[in-house]
């Protein structure tokens, strides 16, 4: 099974080269990415789009651009939050992406006024 995003999308999207340890890690977070986004979403393995592409490089940029998963920070008497999906080492599609994911739907069936009826 080939991911559904390259390395070099990842550089791309990040505006640099990934450096030896990024990678490394980034090899193996978008192959998880892609059985995330596979296993909600099984038509993309025939048929990967720009879309899928996209969602399953930002799953891997959140990770690699927050490695210390920190949600806030302070800095007098310094303390930091960390987020809770990323704390566990969890890719994850957030809302958005699963609602770019989902297929469009216009309508349950189509009517077509003059049409020949359809006998079985």
């Amino acid at each position: 099974m080939a991911d559904l995003a390259t390395l070099a999308d990842l550089a791309d999207r990040l505006g640099r080269d990934l450096t030896t340890t990024e990678t490394r890690q980034a090899a193996a977070l978008l192959h998880d990415a892609t059985a995330i986004i596979l296993d909600r979403f099984p038509r993309y393995a025939t048929t990967p789009t720009d879309a899928s592409t996209a969602v399953c490089a930002a799953m891997v940029l959140r990770v690699l651009r927050n490695p210390d998963g920190k949600r806030s920070e302070q800095i007098d008497d310094y303390s930091y939050t960390v987020d809770s999906a990323r704390s566990a080492g969890e890719l994850y599609l957030t809302e958005h992406e699963v609602e770019t994911l989902r297929p469009i739907r216009t309508a349950a069936f189509t009517i077509v006024p003059g049409a020949p009826a359809v006998t079985p």
